[in-house]
């Protein structure tokens, strides 16, 4: 009787495996014995077009002769499990990343009989992160970067910021942001205030008047981001800049041609410089801010929106936005909000986190808040919200199996071993 409900539990961990992820066993020379529908609408083909191929057919032509695809098999034969992101062809050639665990399956002698591969399509996530990726390598190309210590002691810079200043990384590297400022305002209130602020993880932005190496002014136009690490502590501060040197000229320049003249031609053109110069600013600031909210689909049909550092009014109503754009256009039915990367906020924000929930309900889509913290709990509590239309929970990877429970799905790392284990007794 045990014997029969354990064989009945694995059948049923094995269906569920079947249902949500893309599976498929090969034999040790890598030739194809199945595939199941996942599997096969994941990769375009039909399962007659591949029984008895190699696995080969899914790479790269020059890829599948190396060393590295050779060692790949060496590794499974020896009875080593293989996991990780994998780039593969689908039928015609189109490209599709999957997360896949290659697993040997041995006899009751202890010989590899097998391979099963279980995996799952993160084709759209690989691109995101590729975008981002890309992103951020055009805002380096494009800005001056420097990171700081939380004091103000500079660690990096980058070559614009190079270029812009005149120091080489190893003539700043361990002096204070103070060099690049007129010694008068180093000593001032207001910079010990603006270091005291960022430090206290409060992002600052705004247009700033500099020294370069050779006494020169320039003028950034600047945000310092506050960095932290996964237990909200602060580890760094990165400044991302460009030149406004110019505009900062032009914009004086024009203050005087206004009360020297009033020679209307002259004025447009100036004007015209201005405008095009604000708007390359306001382009550049809301790629920051693009990069600082990340909507991501990490399901069909969640979305997870991962907060870190300080959330304030204005950036909570941008989250809104974004969220609900997010929503509308990925048809999402959960939505998870994960803020234990924020510390603490202030009751107009906490009441802003309650509104995002409720707009995403209107929706029609659930909303999970998972990682709130102690302070953010009572701040909550004391706004007298009804926390029971609320749905938390502790920790991010709760939000994830609450989210796949409601949209039908198991899935789990216990139940991916129990099944290998139940393969490998057949």
């Amino acid at each position: 009787m045990a014997k029969g409900v354990e064989r009945d539990d694995s059948n049923a961990m094995m269906a569920a495996i079947d249902r949500s992820n893309a599976v498929a066993t090969f034999s040790m020379d890598g030739e194809i014995l199945s595939a199941n529908e996942n599997f096969l609408n994941f990769l375009g083909y039909k399962l007659n077009e591949i029984l008895g191929k190699h696995h080969r057919i899914f790479l790269d032509a020059t890829y599948a002769k190396t060393k590295d695809y050779k060692d790949f098999w060496n590794r499974l034969s020896q009875g080593d499990f293989v996991r990780g992101e994998f780039k593969r062809l689908g039928k015609g050639g189109k490209e599709v990343w999957l997360q896949a665990t290659y697993t040997p399956v041995k006899d009751s002698n202890g010989e590899v009989v097998k391979v099963v591969k279980i995996a799952s399509d993160v084709s759209e996530a690989k691109l995101i992160s590729s975008n981002n990726a890309g992103m951020i390598a055009g805002i380096e190309k494009a800005m001056a970067v420097v990171e700081f210590k939380p004091d103000g002691t500079i660690l990096a810079a980058n070559q614009v910021f190079a270029d812009l200043t005149g120091y080489s990384l190893a003539e700043i590297k361990g002096l204070h942001h103070r060099i690049m400022v007129d010694p008068d305002y180093a000593q001032s209130e207001e910079y010990t205030e603006f270091w005291r602020s960022v430090s206290s993880g409060v992002i600052q932005h705004g247009r700033f008047r500099r020294i370069t190496k050779d006494g020169d002014d320039i003028w950034l136009q600047s945000t310092y981001t506050p960095i932290f690490n996964p237990d909200g502590e602060l580890i760094k501060i990165v400044k991302f800049a460009y030149d406004v040197t110019t505009s900062v000229r032009q914009s004086k320049e024009l203050e005087l041609a206004l009360e020297e003249s009033h020679r209307a031609k002259e004025l447009e053109i100036a004007l015209a410089k201005v405008n095009e110069a604000e708007k390359a600013r306001r382009e550049m600031d809301l790629a920051i801010q693009e990069i600082s909210t990340p909507v991501t689909p990490i399901w069909e049909g969640i979305l997870l929106l991962p907060l870190v550092g300080i959330l304030d009014s204005t950036r909570a109503s941008s989250i809104m936005t974004k969220s609900l754009e997010m929503i509308s256009q990925k048809r999402a039915k959960i939505f998870v909000l994960d803020i234990s990367g924020v510390a603490t906020v202030d009751t107009a924000v906490a009441n802003q986190l309650i509104k995002i929930t409720k707009a995403t309900q209107l929706m029609g889509c659930d909303a999970i808040i998972s990682g709130l913290s102690p302070a953010i709990a009572r701040t909550i509590v004391e706004l007298g919200v009804n926390v029971g239309e609320i749905r938390t929970t502790a920790t991010l990877r709760d939000a994830f199996e609450t989210a796949l429970t409601s949209l039908g799905h198991r899935i789990g790392q216990s139940i991916q071993d129990d099944s290998v284990k139940s393969l490998a007794l057949r």
